[in-house]
Parts: C-alpha cells; structure tokens; sequence
C-alpha cells in the first residue's frame, strides 16, 4: 500500500489489514446449532453498499423498517413482512445538480439511517444532509456540509449534529436544516476511512476524533466542555500509529464508555472526563451494551463481554480471530456478529460459547444487525435485508 502526504481529509485504508494479514485460508471452528433462528421476511433496498466502507444501516421504529442504499434508494418496509410502503430516489432529486455529474448513478448516501420526530436523516459523501418525511418518504430539505458524511447524524431536542471526515461537527436545525453552529476538530495525516456516530446526552455531543480522542461540546452553542485522550500515536510506521475513535460511544447513567483502534476501552465520567478506569482492548467496532456488560469486537476479531462497572473481562471468545467482524448485536440471550463471507455467527452472551452458525449472503456483512425485543435484522453488502426470530 502506498502512503501519500500529509492529507486533510480522512483516507482509504484496508480494515482487512487488522483481519486477515495472512495468505493460508482461514477456518471456522465447528458449531453444532442448539438454536435454529428462523427467517421471517427477506428484501433487497437498491444495490446496498457495495465493496465501499459505509455507515449505513437500517433502523427499526415501532412497525417499520427504514434503509437506504449507497446508490440513492431509501426505503420504508412492514417490520411484519417486508412489504415496501414507499421508496424515495435520492437521484430523482434536480438530475442537472453537481452531485448527479459527479457521482453518475450514484448518490452515495453514506451515513444514516437517522430516526426523530417522524423524520429520517441521511448523509452521502458528496457532503450532503437530507431530511425525509418518515410517513411519506417527502424530501423536506438538503444542505450541504463541509466533508464527507460517513456516520449518522445524532439529534435531539431539535438539533441535529452530523460528523464528517473534514474533522468538523455541524449542528443543524433538525426541522430546516439551517445551520446552528460548527466545530472543527484536528485531523492526523492519517486515518482509518471511518468516522464516530456522535452521540448527544444530558445537553452535551459527545464526539471521538481522529487523532484518539474523545470530547463533549455543549449542546446549545458548540463550545467544548472537555476533551481528553485515550490513545497515543506509537510505533514506527503510519499503520501502526492509527488511533482513530471511530466506535460509537456509549453512555450509561452518566458514564461514557469509549474505544479507540490501537488504544483502550476507558470508562469516562461524562460531566467531567475524569476517568474511572481503563482496560486494554482495541476496536473500530461498534460496542454493544445490555444491563451491566459491554461487549465488543477487537481490531483482531476477538470478541469480549466486560463489566461496564470495572472493566474486568467477564468472557473472551477467540475463534473468530482474524476473521473481518462487524460489531456486535444483543438479541434476546444472544450476542450476533456477522462476517465479510456472509456467515452470521450466534453466541450465548453469559458464557461466549457458540451456539449456532448460519451461511447466509456472500457478498458479506459490513454492519453490526439491529434488534428489537422479537426480531433481529442483517444487511449485507448488496442490499439485502434478513428479518429474523428465535422463539
């Protein structure tokens, strides 16, 4: 891989490169299937993401699924069924605009799906923000943004906060899209192509960055509360001093939980910052939470369930090691992770025993599944979606 300058915007790099750096064929261990989780529904929304490192998901919102496709599409679907209710063609939208020269047939929605107040957020790479009416699939309003929009956006209490690869929050008016205000964060010469979803809690965004750290700006004007670090750049090559926060956080009665590539997990007050602990663990990944465990995929495909109170490692399951996982999905008792060769992999989440496998897509999973009290839903690369339910 050929490393360029300095660069003021984030860059491609292979995450395989934290997978699978080896050549000899890797193998999955041997599951005999206790449970047999049962397909309810399958779709397909456009062409899905593709070979591209996307922040696409879908979201589920009492009896719908909302999704979107990097190519434009974004769709509405029965949660019972999958029956399309409305879709919307981001390309449909001024056909003579730069974005539509530019991308030929793509749109390259990146970032999303957000859901509030009846509405759905989306970014694309191009630096675009949309907002569509939930009901109807209407555009209601597009502004462009400086950077490209890879992560969520995050809203609340009107505000809208989207976070892209220029190093720069923007808060927008979730109902207008008119902007609020901006933060600009320093960016390394090198990054991972990836950014954190921010997150707004208690009045605060709470942000990672690039350059390992992770802060909280106050909501209303965007001046920042605090920042600290929670990885340092080491080693001797560009690869080896990556410690981009691109794992979303996650906060918990007034604790923020954060975790950085080549750094550690940190359990943070979120008021302060001040740090209550600190655990060796290294991720891109988003963590999972359910009760008092965290539970995470590391840079290397090992998977962990760890005390959210202390920090001490509850379970470790290695056989997936350098297998490319998504992050990690609580369903019910189980802890689901996917991977790029499309297997779904279902483990007890008390213990990390494997208890069941599936081979399903082969064009691989990309994102952690989202669940809800009854179902679980995977995406794959080329857009399908896979409804699933354990009794």
């Amino acid at each position: 891989m050929k490393l360029f300058g300095k660069l003021t915007a984030a860059v491609v790099v292979a995450l395989a490169l934290t997978a699978c750096s080896s050549k000899e064929k890797l193998v999955l261990p041997d599951v005999q299937n206790s449970i047999s989780p049962k397909k309810v529904w399958q779709s397909n929304v456009g062409n899905g993401v593709e070979h591209y490192e996307s922040g696409l998901k879908p979201v589920i919102v009492t009896d719908k699924v909302y999704a979107a496709s990097r190519d434009g599409i974004v769709e509405a679907k029965n949660l019972s069924n999958g029956r399309t209710l409305w879709s919307f063609d981001l390309r449909d939208e001024d056909e003579t605009s730069l974005l539509a020269r530019l991308s030929g047939d793509s749109a390259r929605i990146a970032g999303g799906v957000t859901f509030n107040d009846n509405k759905l957020y989306l970014g694309t790479e191009d630096g675009e923000v949309f907002a569509l009416n939930a009901e109807t699939g209407e555009l209601l309003w597009r502004v462009a943004v400086k950077g490209e929009v890879l992560a969520s956006p995050a809203v609340d209490a009107g505000l809208l906060v989207v976070a892209t690869t220029a190093g720069t929050l923007i808060a927008l008016d979730a109902a207008t899209g008119e902007q609020r205000w901006t933060f600009e964060d320093e960016q390394p010469a090198l990054t991972i192509r990836g950014v954190s979803e921010p997150v707004i809690e208690a009045g605060g965004v709470i942000y990672g960055s690039g350059t390992g750290r992770v802060g909280v700006l106050i909501a209303d004007r965007g001046y920042q509360a605090w920042e600290e670090a929670i990885a340092s750049p080491q080693g001797s090559t560009d690869l080896s001093r990556l410690v981009d926060v691109d794992a979303k956080p996650i906060v918990v009665a007034g604790t923020l939980y954060a975790i950085a590539y080549n750094g550690e997990l940190v359990a943070m007050e979120l008021r302060s910052g001040r740090q209550l602990w600190k655990r060796d663990y290294a991720s891109f990944r988003n963590m999972a939470v359910a009760g008092n465990i965290l539970y995470l995929v590391d840079s290397t495909g090992g998977i962990y369930a760890v005390d959210r109170r202390n920090g001490s490692e509850v379970w470790g399951q290695q056989g997936l090691q350098r297998h490319f996982l998504t992050g990690p999905t609580v369903y019910k008792d189980y802890l689901v992770v996917g991977d790029n060769e499309g297997n779904l992999h279902w483990l007890n989440r008390d213990n990390g025993d494997f208890v069941a496998r599936q081979s399903m897509d082969g064009s691989g999973f990309y994102r952690e599944a989202v669940a809800t009290d009854d179902y679980i839903l995977v995406t794959s690369r080329n857009g399908e979606l896979v409804l699933l339910q354990v009794p």
